[in-house]
Formats: structure tokens, C-alpha cells, sequence
């Protein structure tokens, strides 16, 4: 009777030993790109691009592209707290010895999508759709 086999998912090196640094890019005076990196053995093992904008002097999020739960995926949030994109698939991360090469190889892909897209998320947080 052997039941399912469990399912493998990617998790990251932590910290130790993994290196973790966080930095902001700045967008325009009142929107900016957090970034968060994890590495280990000089490859990026855990990413997360969050956008924000300025509301009354606080940064508040707006979108964001990241790795958890074995996938790279998308979130978009509106003003009033709906989403509207949660974990929308960007690519799976294989569980075994490539899964350091998917994340290292995708982050520039999901750093160049937040900064080419930042007023279209943007538009759509404040608009609600």
C-alpha cells in the first residue's frame, strides 16, 4: 500500500549561511522598488522585487515579484487592500540541483519587469483593476 510520494518543493538556504541584503531603487520621488536578496555560493537563492509608493509620507506596497513555495510569481494589490494578482505563475522552481540556477537566472528577468512596469501597476493600484 505505498501512498503518495511526498512532493519535493525548493526552499532556500537561510541565513546563516545564506547572506541576505535588502536596497532600494528609486523610481521616481515618490515610488521606489525594495529589493531583497538572499545568496550562497555566489548565486541568488531567494528574491523578492516589492514596489511601493509614497501615501501621506508612508510606503505603502504595490506590487510584487518573488520566490516561495517552489514557484516565481506575481502579486498586485489596489489601493483599497484587493488583489489582484496572487501568486500568478511566473515559473515553477525544480526541487534538486538546478533550483539555484532557476532563481539566480530569473531575478534580472523580474527586476527589469518591475522597473519597465512600475506606472502600469501603479495606474492599476489606484484604480482598483
Amino acid at each position: 500500500m505505498g501512498g503518495k510520494p511526498e512532493v519535493q518543493i525548493y526552499t532556500p538556504p537561510g541565513t546563516p549561511p545564506a547572506a541576505e541584503q535588502t536596497f532600494p531603487i528609486e523610481l521616481s520621488e515618490e515610488n521606489r522598488l525594495v529589493v531583497r536578496l538572499r545568496t550562497y555560493r555566489k548565486k541568488i537563492v531567494d528574491y523578492a522585487v516589492m514596489q511601493e509608493t509614497s501615501v501621506a509620507g508612508e510606503w505603502v506596497h504595490v506590487a510584487r515579484i518573488d520566490c516561495c513555495g517552489g514557484t516565481i510569481h506575481r502579486h498586485l494589490v489596489t489601493q483599497g487592500g484587493k488583489t489582484l494578482l496572487d501568486h500568478d505563475l511566473i515559473r515553477d522552481i525544480p526541487y534538486g540541483e538546478k533550483s539555484w540556477e532557476v532563481v539566480d537566472d530569473s531575478y534580472e528577468g523580474a527586476l527589469d519587469e518591475m522597473e519597465e512596469r512600475w506606472e502600469d501597476n501603479l495606474r492599476r493600484w489606484r484604480r482598483g483593476h
